[in-house]
């Protein structure tokens, strides 16, 4: 998850191809479990809280075989991810990326449905770029030997910075960001050949909170108000996480690919840490987020954009500002949630 959203153009924004989508990309609204942090429950108790509570769609962050075996037969469908740190040897050769899938995927091959190869790698860990799109061609080539590229898919997920931020507002007018676009477009290809989904972490509050009071919280929490309307398209936006989604569904297609589906793979808003990470906050935030995803977005009205609410759990072991460990939905103690919230 990345803070460093450029946020100057949403200031703009006053107070006042066919794909046969995989099953996956149609879901609504899954979870984000992030396990940094020392007082979680075990895998087992978070597969059953997860049941209890009627979650199908999880989002995990490497490939731990405790977790992935405690999913095994659950009935909930997991994206999991190779992590930045084994971005180099998945990209040195065939060899490596075969045996990280026959040792990380195929026996957990039922309950995946994407494999995310590294996170937020263009733009938050540019060191590792020049392996990503190797990394991602070589597990996709492993899955083909083993018959599984019909039922998993590969992508990656990235930031909202991979949009030139003087082109992120309008929505109509979104674009890759120069430094990039040769990587993705190599990315785009790819995911359109092998027809996976861009996968993006799409975070309202971060644009929000850097925009110094340009963005009225309602249009950030999809609460009534006037809205904006885009001058290139004529579509009305009346919530800032449809306008984000739909910049990057016009950079993708200003690039030659507008049909490649999108995943969120990660939004939230924290209940604690800033003054405007409140419990009452988080609560609108997610509720009225499961509410909008089955509505689609301006730009791909009734077309659900399958989502992950970041994050499970508070993780008290992270690092960052004070709000990046109060996140969670549930309060990992007691596995109660912090407020009333239903998927």
């Amino acid at each position: 998850m990345a803070a460093s959203f450029t946020v100057a153009v949403w200031a703009i924004i006053s107070c006042t191809a066919t794909f046969i989508l995989h099953p996956a990309f149609g879901a609504t609204v899954g979870v984000a479990y992030g396990r940094l942090g020392n007082n979680l429950p075990s895998p087992p108790q978070v597969v059953s809280l997860l049941q209890q509570n009627g979650v199908e769609n999880v989002f995990i962050y490497d490939t731990d075989h405790n977790v992935l075996g405690a999913f095994q037969g659950s009935g909930i469908k997991l994206i999991v991810s190779a992590r930045n740190d084994e971005l180099q040897s998945l990209a040195s050769g065939s060899a490596s990326a075969s045996t990280w899938v026959q040792s990380n995927i195929l026996p957990y091959a039922s309950s995946i449905s994407i494999i995310a190869v590294g996170n937020e790698v263009l733009t938050q860990n540019s060191g590792l770029s020049q392996y990503l799109f190797p990394a991602m061609s070589n597990i996709y080539n492993a899955l083909q030997a083993a018959g599984l590229d019909g039922s998993i898919h590969v992508s990656t997920p990235n930031a909202m910075d991979v949009i030139d931020s003087s082109k992120s507002f309008p929505p109509s007018s979104g674009a890759f960001s120069t430094s990039i676009q040769g990587q993705m477009s190599s990315i785009l290809n790819f995911l359109s050949t092998t027809g996976a989904p861009f996968l993006a972490n799409v975070y309202p509050f971060f644009a929000y909170i850097g925009a110094g009071g340009s963005i009225s919280l309602q249009y950030a929490l999809f609460q009534q108000n006037p809205g904006v309307t885009d001058s290139g398209s004529g579509l009305h936006y009346s919530n800032l996480f449809d306008a984000q989604v739909d910049t990057l569904i016009y950079a993708m297609a200003a690039s030659g690919y507008g049909s490649i589906p999108v995943v969120v793979t990660e939004t939230g808003w924290p209940h604690a840490g800033d003054s405007s990470a409140t419990t009452q906050n988080a609560q609108a935030y997610n509720s009225n987020l499961v509410a909008s995803v089955p509505n689609g977005t301006p730009k791909k009205p009734n077309q659900l954009i399958s989502t992950y609410i970041f994050d499970l759990f508070d993780e008290n072991q992270k690092g960052g500002a004070a709000y990046e460990t109060s996140f969670g939905i549930f309060d990992p103690s007691t596995q109660t949630k912090n407020y009333d919230f239903s998927f």
